[in-house]
């Protein structure tokens, strides 16, 4: 099945795994201001925009080897559904202002994944039928000492790739863990096997 941007006639509702429900109008242009893709079971996807690396930017947000036909990504952190990059500690407790419950910390790790799935759909230009494989994921949590719900987070995110390629192409291997400081509550990174394009000289 070829994942193109489509245009989206009919209003669709998506749930995450917090009550928030995000209505989307029925217009070409993701509500998330990115395209809008086909996933593997013909659900509609609504991407936020690529974005360029921040900083310095001494680094790139994805990188196509094609002597390995590997893509590799940056990191990406969580955001909410307004894209704004969500800051705090991921835990049970709840006992400081900055803390995130890790049903919120799914949903940040489920727009981390839109994020990488914006950032591989422009790296492609918009042709998502060349990638073979969802390799490897690593996601990181910036979480209380005492946590261990690191893979129930970052399913979140592996959502993702499941809902855009499916439960074979979508799923790789996948590291998790926790981390005592980062840019965002939640972190992640794929790596993907990717066919040359087309028009690619042999």
């Amino acid at each position: 099945m070829k994942l193109v941007a489509t245009p989206i006639h009919l209003l669709h509702r998506v749930t995450r795994t917090t009550t928030t429900r995000r209505l989307f109008s029925s217009t070409s242009v993701s509500d998330r201001g990115g395209a809008i893709i086909k996933g593997a079971n013909g659900t509609l996807i609504h991407l936020p925009p690529a974005e360029n690396p921040v900083g310095r930017q001494l680094y790139k947000k994805a990188l196509y080897c094609p002597s390995t036909q590997t893509l590799k990504t940056s990191a990406h952190v969580g955001t909410d559904d307004d894209n704004v990059v969500k800051k705090g500690t991921v835990g049970v407790g709840g006992a400081n202002d900055n803390f995130i419950s890790p049903e919120d910390a799914n949903t940040y790790a489920y727009n981390a994944g839109l994020r990488l799935l914006a950032t591989i759909h422009h790296q492609l230009d918009g042709d998502l039928t060349r990638v073979e494989q969802v390799l490897k994921l690593e996601g990181m949590v910036n979480a209380e000492p005492n946590f261990s719900g690191h893979l129930n987070v970052i399913d979140g995110c592996s959502q993702v790739f499941v809902d855009a390629f499916g439960t074979d192409r979508g799923v790789g291997v996948r590291a998790c863990f926790g981390v005592g400081s980062l840019g965002g509550a939640v972190s992640c990174n794929v790596e993907l096997q990717v066919r040359p394009p087309t028009d690619a000289k042999s």
